[in-house]
C-alpha cells in the first residue's frame, strides 16, 4: 500500500532501480526494512512509490494495438504466461460506461478459480481516492475545512510540527502528503484483525507524524497522512468513515459489494496474491486502513473511472460538484508550479503515455493495482493483478490497455519548445535528494541519489549520480519531459526559501555540492569494499600463515587477531541481508521476535567486532610486533568497519529495535 520518480521515463527507470539499490546498500550497511515502500529485490513486492517511478520508468512500452477484446485478452495472457503472473482484473471504460470489464488468468492457483470482472482485489492506495472524495464530499457540505489547522480539528491526535506558529499542518497538507510526515513505522504497518479504527491506528506511533520540515514545501509519500483523514471524517459525521464512504460514494458509483474488510458474504469472490508465481501472499490487515484496505472487482473500480469521465454529471446526483473535482486533481499546497504527474487528492498525474492521464496506483503483499483516465481522449482503465513480482508484466499490460482504447485515434505528443539559453544556463548544476520517505533510510537516499543538470541540443541532460541519465526536452516555465512523455515529467525552479530545486513526481531534489556527493559516495563504496574485503583477506592470511608454520617459520603476535576482528566484523556485515531478507518475507518487523531480535544484535555484532578491530589495530602499531606490510589491509578494513559503525550510530541504526522505532 505504500508509494520519486525520475524526471526521465530512462532516467526514472533508472532511479526506481536505484532507490532498491539504496535499501540494499542500507541493509549492507546495517540493517533494512521498509515497507514504505517495501523492497522488491529482498521480497519481491511493489509499492505505490515504486509504481510512481514505474509509471513513467521509461519512454511507453512500445506494443502493436489489440483491436479486438479477444486480441487484447490473449495479448494479456501471453504476458501472464511469460511473466509467471497467475491473473489480472480488467476494465476499460469510456465516457458511456464501462465498455468491457473482465479477467484473464487466475484468481487462484490451487482452485483453478478464474479472474472474473467481479473478482475481489486489495487495491491498496487506490482506496485514497475514495477517503479523498469522502472528505470533498464533507467539505461541500460545510462539515470539513480543507484549511483548518490539524491541531484544532483534532486535538486528540499527536502531531509535532517546529513550524506550527507559521504554517501549521492541515488536512489539505495530510491529503497531498505535504505534510513533511514519516511514513509508516514498522509497528504500524500490520493490524491483528480487520477493520482498526483511525484513531486506534493514530495511537500506535505518533513518532510518524513528526513534520521533518516545513509544511508545504516538498512532497512526500505518508500513508497515515490518509488516517489522519479517515479520522476528520469520523469527527464531521460521528460514524465510522468505512460506513460513511460505503454509502456516500461507493454505492452511488455503482460499487455494490466493495468494502474496506474481508467479510463471509465474498469470500469466495477474493483473489489470492502471490509474491512469486507459486508463493501465496498471507492476507495481513492494516492499522492504516483508510490509506490502502478497501477491496474491490475491476467492474467496481471501472465506475470509478466513468465518474471521472463524465466528471460525475450523468443525470444522477454528484457525489461533489465540478469545483470539488477540480480541487481533487490540484495541488494547492505546494508554493511553486509542479510538473504534470502533480498530487492532489488521492489522485496524481501520469505522463508515461503519449497522452497525460489521472489515477492512482496501489501494491500490497500480493496484489498491484492501477486505474487511469484521460480527460482529453474520453477513455480509462483498470489493471489489478494478484502477483507483485513482475515489474514487466505491470507496465506492459498498462500499455496493451491504452494501445487498445486509443486504436485507430491519432494520439499526438505535445510540442515541445525552444530551449532558453538563459533559462537553462540558470538552472545547470547538481542536485541532491532531499525528500525521504522514510526518514530512517534517508541518509543512505541522500548519498546515492542525486542529478546533475547540464545543456544539450534542444534542452537538457540529466545525469544521476550512481550513472546513467536521459535528455529532456522543454515544455515551458522551467517544465521538461522525455520526448516520448505525454506531459511534463520534470520542473526546475525555486522553492520557498529561494532555494534552486528540481521536482518530479514525487521527488525533491535542491541544489548542492557535486564535489561533496561524489566524495561521500567514494568514501561509502570504499569503506564497502573494505569491509567486504576483510573476510576473504583473513581467509588468505590464514593459509599463508599455515604454509609459514608448515615450514617452521613463527607468527607474530597478535597476527592472528588483527586479522580476525575485521573478518568477524565483515561476517557479521554479510548475516545483516540474510537477517532482513528472511524478516522482510516473513513480515517479521512490527513485534519484537527472534528474526527482529536477532537482526537488532547483529548490528549491535558488526559495531563489537569493528571496534575491537580498531584496538588490534592501535595495539599493532604501538608494538610493532606484526610488520607493516600485513597490517595495511587489516588496519584499512578495521578503519572502514569502524567508521561505518560511527555512520550508522549516528543515524540510529546500531541495535536499531525495528518493533519500537
Amino acid at each position: 500500500m505504500h508509494h520519486a520518480s525520475l524526471p526521465t521515463p530512462d532516467l526514472r527507470a533508472r532511479q526506481a532501480r536505484r532507490r532498491s539499490l539504496a535499501f540494499l546498500l542500507f541493509v549492507l550497511v546495517a540493517l533494512a526494512a521498509t515497507l514504505g515502500g517495501p523492497v522488491e529485490p529482498a521480497v519481491k513486492l511493489l509499492d505505490e512509490s515504486q509504481l510512481v517511478h514505474a509509471t513513467t520508468a521509461a519512454p511507453p512500452v512500445e506494443v502493436a494495438a489489440p483491436m479486438t477484446i479477444e486480441q487484447l485478452r490473449a495479448r494479456v495472457a501471453a504476458v501472464l504466461e511469460r511473466e509467471g503472473v497467475p491473473g489480472v482484473g480488467l476494465a476499460v471504460v469510456d465516457r458511456d460506461g464501462v465498455r468491457w470489464a473482465g479477467g484473464v488468468g487466475l484468481a487462484d492457483r490451487d482452485s483453478g478459480k478464474p479472474v472474473t470482472a467481479d473478482t475481489q482485489f486489495r487495491v491498496a492506495s487506490i482506496t485514497k481516492s475514495f477517503v479523498a472524495l469522502g472528505v470533498m464530499r464533507l467539505v461541500e457540505q460545510g462539515r470539513l475545512d480543507l484549511d483548518r489547522p490539524l491541531h484544532e480539528l483534532m486535538p486528540d491526535v499527536a502531531l509535532a510540527n517546529d513550524w506550527d506558529a507559521t504554517s501549521p499542518i492541515t488536512l489539505a497538507h495530510a491529503l497531498e502528503h505535504t505534510a513533511g510526515f514519516d511514513d509508516m513505522r514498522f509497528n504500524e504497518y500490520w493490524s491483528p484483525d480487520d477493520g482498526a479504527a483511525p484513531r486506534d491506528a493514530l495511537a500506535i506511533n505518533p513518532r510518524s507524524r513528526v513534520a521533518r520540515w516545513r509544511p508545504g514545501s516538498r512532497l512526500s509519500y505518508s500513508n497515515p497522512g490518509y488516517t489522519i483523514a479517515g479520522h476528520a471524517i469520523e469527527l464531521a459525521t460521528g460514524e465510522s468513515y468505512e460506513s460513511f464512504i460505503e454509502r456516500e460514494i461507493l454505492r452511488p458509483l455503482g460499487m455494490p459489494t466493495a468494502r474496506f474488510r474481508r467479510s463471509p458474504e465474498y469470500a469466495d469472490r477474493l483473489a489470492t496474491g502471490y509474491h512469486s508465481p507459486d508463493q501465496p501472499a498471507v492476507f495481513r490487515p492494516i492499522y492504516h486502513a483508510p490509506a490502502g484496505a478497501l477491496l474491490a472487482s475491476p467492474r467496481e473500480l471501472g465506475e470509478l473511472v466513468h465518474f471521472w469521465l463524465h466528471r460525475g454529471d450523468r443525470g444522477g446526483p454528484p457525489i461533489v460538484g465540478p469545483e470539488a473535482l477540480a480541487r481533487i486533481e490540484r495541488t494547492e499546497t505546494l508554493p511553486y508550479l509542479g510538473p504534470d504527474t502533480n498530487y492532489g487528492l488521492g489522485n496524481y498525474g501520469d505522463v508515461s503515455h503519449s497522452a497525460r492521464g489521472r489515477g492512482h496506483d496501489g501494491g500490497l503483499p500480493g496484489f498491484l493495482s492501477a486505474y487511469r483516465y484521460f480527460p482529453e481522449l474520453g477513455v480509462g482503465y483498470v489493471m489489478l493483478l494478484n502477483s507483485t513480482h513482475s515489474l514487466q508484466a505491470y507496465l506492459e499490460i498498462r500499455a496493451l490497455l491504452f494501445a487498445y482504447l486509443t486504436s485507430g485515434r491519432d494520439v499526438p505528443l505535445p510540442p515541445s519548445r525552444e530551449p532558453d539559453p538563459a533559462e537553462v544556463a540558470a538552472i545547470t548544476g547538481y542536485y541532491g535528494y532531499e525528500s525521504p520517505r522514510m526518514q530512517l533510510l534517508g541518509f543512505v537516499e541522500r548519498a546515492m541519489i542525486g542529478i546533475s543538470v547540464s545543456p544539450a541540443p534542444g534542452g537538457i541532460a540529466l545525469e544521476l549520480l550512481t550513472g546513467g541519465g536521459a535528455a529532456l526536452v522543454p515544455t515551458g516555465d522551467g517544465g521538461y519531459r522525455h520526448w516520448r512523455e505525454g506531459g511534463t515529467s520534470v520542473r526546475l525552479t525555486r522553492g520557498d526559501d529561494g532555494r534552486r530545486i528540481l521536482v518530479g513526481g514525487m521527488t525533491y531534489f535542491e541544489e548542492h555540492s557535486y564535489a561533496w556527493a561524489k566524495t561521500r559516495l567514494f568514501a561509502l563504496t570504499a569503506a564497502l569494499l573494505l569491509i567486504q574485503l576483510a573476510p576473504a583477506w583473513a581467509l588468505l592470511w590464514a593459509l599463508l600463515a599455515g604454509i609459514r608454520r608448515v615450514r617452521g617459520r613463527s607468527i607474530a603476535a597478535g597476527e592472528f587477531a588483527l586479522h580476525a576482528w575485521p573478518a568477524a566484523a565483515g561476517l557479521a556485515w554479510a548475516l545483516l541481508p540474510l537477517l532482513f531478507v528472511h524478516m522482510a518475507r516473513a513480515e517479521a518487523y512490527t513485534t519484537a521476535n527472534p528474526l527482529s531480535i536477532a537482526l537488532c544484535a547483529c548490528t549491535l555484532l558488526f559495531a563489537a567486532c569493528s571496534a575491537a578491530a580498531v584496538a588490534e589495530v592501535v595495539r599493532a602499531s604501538v608494538a610493532r610486533t606484526v610488520p607493516l606490510s600485513l597490517r595495511l589491509v587489516p588496519t584499512a578494513a578495521a578503519l572502514a568497519s569502524f567508521g561505518m559503525t560511527l555512520y550508522l550510530l549516528f543515524h540510529g541504526i546500531i541495535g536499531l529495535r525495528v518493533w519500537a522505532w
